[in-house]
């Protein structure tokens, strides 16, 4: 890969970050961030680095079997968990893994987060399912995501833990772990005012088919 482009995929990533703590998704070294290089490669945020001082060569590259190809630290303790998600699902070109409040507080409790609030729905599919508590770190995490994530949900919490999203861009994964946390949020208000009400499987389907193909695009410049 050109040196430029692998620069610039890097660069990505530690912005992410900065936007991450910036945003109170997470604090300090907790939470990591990734992003597809090619068919075979990752590049992901190191272990137990501050995101406000990553320069973009702290950022390691790994192929598709854990293997350091290019970097001086050790990535993510997280990478099983990026790795699992990458290998199910092609489309995924970046994932942010938080320890935001709400979705932390759902995850505590073992709660799936319905869809209760429409940009949500568009953007996750329907219900963020809460995984069964497994380690962190551990392949057997990645596995529970991804089961979670089956059925078109690019977002899962993780029990005991924290929430993580892909996208189809950065862009967009950050969108998701933000617009989940917010979710998250609105779910516990409301409940604070009587019972949620989920919006229907089919309203489910037509808001998710609009973003998919059609407000996604628009986001990219593509419609």
């Amino acid at each position: 890969m050109e040196q430029e482009r692998l620069h610039k995929i890097r660069q990505d990533v530690v912005e992410a970050g900065l936007k991450l703590v910036h945003s109170a998704m997470t604090v300090g070294t907790y939470g990591n961030i990734s992003c597809r290089m090619d068919e075979g490669h990752i590049a992901v945020t190191p272990s137990g680095r501050d995101y406000e001082q990553l320069t973009p060569e702290d950022i390691v590259v790994t192929d598709m079997e854990g293997k350091k190809t290019d970097g001086a630290l050790l990535p993510s303790s997280e990478l099983p968990l990026h790795l699992a998600i990458y290998k199910r699902f092609p489309e995924a070109q970046a994932i942010v893994h938080t320890h935001s409040i709400y979705a932390s507080a759902l995850a505590v409790a073992h709660k799936d987060l319905p869809p209760v609030i429409e940009d949500l729905t568009q953007i996750v599919g329907g219900t963020v399912r809460c995984t069964e508590y497994t380690i962190a770190g551990t392949n057997e995490l990645g596995k529970r995501a991804v089961e979670a994530m089956e059925g078109g949900c690019n977002a899962a919490l993780l029990a005991n833990h924290g929430a993580v999203c892909w996208g189809r861009s950065m862009k967009e994964a950050l969108n998701t772990a933000q617009i989940l946390e917010k979710g998250a949020q609105i779910y516990y208000i409301a409940r604070s005012f009587g019972t949620p009400f989920p919006l229907n499987e089919a309203t489910v389907r037509t808001l998710h088919d609009f973003y998919i193909n059609h407000y996604s695009k628009r986001q990219q410049g593509e419609e």
